[in-house]
């Protein structure tokens, strides 16, 4: 049997409605879940090569400028500046960024310096025709000055007023402790109550210990630099089950203060929450 040019036009028109409508709600699933997915955050180690990665940019940025226009003066809104000198001031602030930068301190005055003075260059390099000498790299630099803000959760260019923070591994990783170790004194008081239900208390204790031992997970993945953001979210969502729990089923609060407070830490570091 023969299939008219009529029937083939008719078959794909009454397909196509199907085929938009898939693809719109693939569009509608997929969507949220992109723009909902946090960054990973980057270990200590991570930041400081970040760091390094910024000043090396700066070198190569700098050393890819024409001499004539180096030894150039431009109008600020301050008056004249030597170029030399500005660019002076910016080694001098990514150099700064580098050594100042530890395990015990994030830095967050001096990048919040070399963001600021990015910006600003940012924004003559924009008003130059794309034929200036440095402008490639100008470009490679943005993206790591991009990370570096996102790191220290802002953006690139800087907006007005805008601050820096970051919470270095030493925080989350003693946070993560404190929540184990307020699990454990939790699960203790459940076996220490006299009036729990046998049933509500055995069930109370296992989801006790998967807290404590996703704790101890996020603990040990942060001291070792690997990526811990899910992890986080497992024991964030771990608590709040345990929280419910202990609402419902009137458990006893034997410590468990001690688990929320340093559970919020954990949150602000990852940046889990608004």
């Amino acid at each position: 049997m023969t299939t008219t040019r009529s029937e083939v036009a008719r078959r794909r028109n009454s397909v196509r409605p199907q085929i938009l409508l898939l693809a719109s709600a693939l569009a509608l699933w997929s969507a949220p879940a992109l723009a909902q997915a946090p960054p990973e955050r980057l270990s200590d180690k991570e930041v400081k090569a970040l760091i390094v990665e910024v000043d090396t940019g700066r070198d190569k940025f700098e050393g890819n400028l024409d001499d004539a226009f180096k030894n150039s003066m431009l109008k600020g809104p301050n008056g004249e500046i030597k170029v030399s000198a500005a660019l002076q001031d910016y080694q001098d602030n990514t150099k700064k960024l580098q050594d100042r930068f530890t395990p015990d301190y994030a830095a967050g005055p001096e990048v919040l310096a070399v963001l600021k003075q990015s910006t600003s260059i940012n924004a003559f390099m924009k008003s130059q025709p794309t034929t200036m000498k440095g402008r490639t790299e100008w470009e490679r630099q943005v993206s790591n000055l991009e990370r570096l803000a996102a790191v220290y959760g802002t953006t690139f260019p800087l907006p007005d007023g805008a601050t820096v923070s970051r919470m270095n591994d030493k925080e989350p990783i003693a946070a993560a402790a404190a929540i184990a170790a307020a699990g454990k004194q939790f699960k203790s008081g459940l076996d220490k109550s006299k009036t729990l239900a046998k049933p509500d208390k055995e069930a109370a204790k296992k989801e006790a210990e998967l807290l404590i031992k996703q704790a101890d997970t996020v603990k040990d993945r942060i001291s070792d630099g690997k990526p811990a953001t899910g992890d986080v979210r497992l024991l964030v969502e771990q608590v709040t089950k345990l929280d419910a729990s202990i609402t419902a089923k009137q458990l006893p609060k034997t410590n468990w203060p001690a688990v929320l407070t340093p559970l919020g830490t954990l949150e602000k570091a990852f940046r889990l929450t608004k």
